[in-house]
C-alpha cells in the first residue's frame, strides 16, 4: 500500500507546487492523476519515488516512509518502484532487448552492469516481457527504429525487469496516436489486474482515466480537490477540478 500524508513542495521564488497532499494507493489498482497543466501531477509523480526534493511530509510504501531512507535504502527501494516517461527514456542506440535487461541493473554488480553480463534466465525473463507487451518480432530492433507507441512498450517492459511493486507513469500516451494509447492503457491495466501493482499514471485525458482507473485524484494549484473512485466522479467533480483552467476537459 502506498500512503502519501501531508505532502508539500514549494520552489524556488516561493511557488507551491504541492500544498498540503494526502492519499492512499493500493495494490491491484490504476490511480489516475488528473488536473489542469501546472497543476502538480508531475512533481508529485517523482516525490512518490523521491526524483526530486519535498519540503515536508510522509510517502509510506508498505509502512517504510522512503523520505526518510538514507542513499543505499533509497536506491533499493527504487529498484520496487518502475517510471514510465513521456519521453520513453531508452537508450535509442541499443537493442529492445538491451534495453529491457537494463531494469535488472539494481540488483546486479557495478561490474556486470558495466560490462553487461546478463544470465541466461536474465535473458529468457527479458524475452517472455518483451513478448508480453507484444513486441517479440522487434526484440533485436533498434530502439531508434520503434514508433512511439512501441518505444513506450519497451519502457513497460523495462520497468517490469525490476520485478516491481509499483508503476509510475508519467503523461504515458501525451505523444501517442489513439491505437497505442489504447495498447499502452490495455497493458498498464492489466499489470494491476493479472500481477497486483499499484500503477500512478499522470493523465490530460478525462475521459481515458474514467474508462482505466479505479481511482482519481484530481489535483489544481497543488491541493487535492476530488479524491475517490471513479464511478463517484460526477461531472461537476470533473468540472471543479478544472476550473480556472482555459484547458476545457473532456467528459
Amino acid at each position: 500500500m502506498l500512503e502519501v500524508k501531508h505532502l508539500t513542495k514549494t520552489y524556488e521564488g516561493g511557488k507551491k507546487s504541492l500544498r498540503d497532499v494526502s492519499f492512499n494507493a493500493n495494490p491491484g489498482e490504476v490511480t489516475a492523476i488528473i488536473g489542469p497543466s501546472g497543476a502538480g501531477k508531475t512533481t508529485l509523480l517523482r516525490s512518490v519515488n523521491q526524483l526530486i526534493t519535498d519540503d515536508e511530509g510522509q510517502i509510506l510504501l508498505d509502512d517504510q516512509d522512503i523520505r526518510a531512507l538514507n542513499r543505499h535504502d533509497l536506491k533499493k527501494t527504487r529498484s520496487s518502484i518502475g517510471m514510465i516517461f513521456q519521453n520513453y527514456n531508452l537508450i535509442e542506440s541499443l537493442t529492445t532487448i538491451e534495453n529491457v535487461l537494463h531494469g535488472s541493473l539494481a540488483r546486479k554488480s557495478t561490474i556486470a552492469g558495466v560490462l553487461s553480463l546478463y544470465s541466461k534466465q536474465e535473458k529468457q525473463e527479458a524475452l517472455q516481457l518483451i513478448d508480453e507487451v507484444g513486441l517479440k518480432d522487434f526484440a533485436f530492433k533498434y530502439c531508434s527504429d520503434l514508433s512511439g507507441g512501441q518505444k513506450q512498450r519497451v519502457g513497460i517492459a523495462r520497468s517490469l525487469m525490476q520485478h516491481p511493486k509499483m508503476m509510475l507513469c508519467d503523461e504515458p500516451i501525451a505523444s501517442l496516436d489513439p491505437r497505442s494509447t489504447i495498447m499502452v492503457m490495455d497493458i498498464l491495466r492489466k499489470l494491476a489486474d493479472e500481477k497486483g501493482l499499484m500503477v500512478l499514471i499522470n493523465l490530460h485525458q478525462v475521459d481515458i482515466a474514467k474508462e482505466y482507473a479505479d481511482h482519481i485524484i484530481g489535483l489544481n494549484d497543488g491541493q487535492i480537490v476530488f479524491d475517490g473512485q471513479t464511478k463517484d466522479a460526477s461531472d461537476r467533480d470533473i468540472e471543479n477540478i478544472y476550473i480556472n483552467d482555459e484547458i476545457v476537459a473532456k467528459v
